[in-house]
């Protein structure tokens, strides 16, 4: 015989069984659907947020409409652009118009999102932050890694929030993600600013902060002092190869390694060009195996072929080489000056 079935279950605890388990799907539901709305938002959407209320503001880069109605709504006073002076893009053209428009500032700034921050455009942001009429809101493309940069610097430059606060704008919620690809090298502006205040034993304040930024910040390992050794070869003979010894200085606060081949590495790139901007020769030098460390400096020759009598425009630079040529970073992007010279063939 079939063992009989259980008594139905009471009208009133099955209600509050059922109530409960709808309750919480609904609200899981609720929250995922959430999470997934704020997702879509900061990677495909505007990424709109308050950095600092009624005076800073972030978000992606928006349409004209999207920006004049910003403007409109928060009485913004400038616009601070992070992707650089582009007049043959769009997207600049449209933030031109809008500007424009309502009659504000725009200030134009170059980032990038998997570079360490040039020293001459941090010095440049700090002096924007100064001087800007507010309320600011600022933006790159996604609004998750220059622009979470620039709103930490805010935050450090013009309220008396702590550091940690600041790297708090570099966060995923923004779209910032450290570990995936090279935008994790944004974070070490901060930890640099960091180390030297536990070096010195102190705490944070904002003009603490601006000094170190606009005169004592070094990007990475990505500064050089260049310079030629005697004597000055201004002019060569016509038709035979030369070449022309450089030194160059540690003057960052990080090694320079060098290496025989493959990237992740620093070179020497160099090039010659006529007087009419044509490119006679492109080279690269200093591929061995050395490790230069700060204030100390090594010399590199630069080989070149034989060239045809006239007047050239020597360039040379180091470079931390990538994979891709076209990834390739060139020490003056950082700021630091390149060796130039003019020099007479025949």
């Amino acid at each position: 015989m079939e063992a009989p079935d259980k008594p139905p279950m009471p009208r009133t605890e099955l209600t509050r069984r059922f109530s409960r388990r709808t309750l919480f799907r609904i609200a899981g539901a609720g929250i995922v659907l959430g999470v997934n709305a704020e997702a879509a938002r900061v990677l495909f959407g505007s990424n709109e947020h308050t950095v600092i209320p009624g005076k800073v503001y972030r978000s992606a880069q928006l349409t004209q409409q999207k920006l004049e109605r910003v403007i409109a709504e928060k009485k913004i006073r400038t616009v601070l652009n992070l992707r650089g002076c582009c007049p043959e893009m769009d997207w600049y053209r449209s933030d031109a118009n809008a500007t424009h428009a309502a009659g504000i500032s725009q200030e134009d700034l170059t980032f990038s999102a998997k570079r360490y921050p040039p020293a001459p455009e941090i010095a440049r942001l700090v002096e924007v932050f100064d001087r800007s009429e507010y309320p600011l809101i600022m933006h790159c493309a996604r609004g998750a890694d220059r622009t979470g940069l620039a709103s930490g610097v805010a935050l450090l430059l013009l309220t008396n929030n702590d550091l940690a606060t600041a790297i708090g704008q570099l966060n995923p919620r923004y779209g910032h993600v450290a570990d995936v690809g090279r935008t994790g090298v944004l974070d070490e502006f901060f930890v640099a600013y960091r180390a030297k205040l536990a070096a010195n034993g102190e705490t944070h304040s904002p003009d603490r902060f601006r000094k170190w930024a606009t005169t004592e910040y070094c990007p990475g390992p990505f500064r050089a002092m260049l310079s030629l050794v005697s004597p000055n070869p201004m002019k060569v003979p016509a038709g035979v190869g030369f070449a022309v010894t450089i030194r160059a200085v540690n003057t960052s606060d990080q090694p320079w390694r060098f290496t025989p081949g493959g990237s992740g590495s620093i070179r020497l790139s160099y090039m010659l060009r006529s007087s009419a901007g044509a490119l006679a020769y492109r080279g690269e030098a200093g591929l061995i195996s050395r490790v230069v460390k700060p204030t100390e400096s090594i010399e590199i020759v630069a080989g070149f072929p034989p060239a045809q009598s006239g007047q050239y425009h020597f360039h040379a630079d180091l470079i931390d080489a990538q994979p891709i040529n076209l990834l390739d970073t060139a020490f003056s992007q950082y700021g630091s000056d390149p060796l130039m010279f003019n020099l007479k063939v025949g």
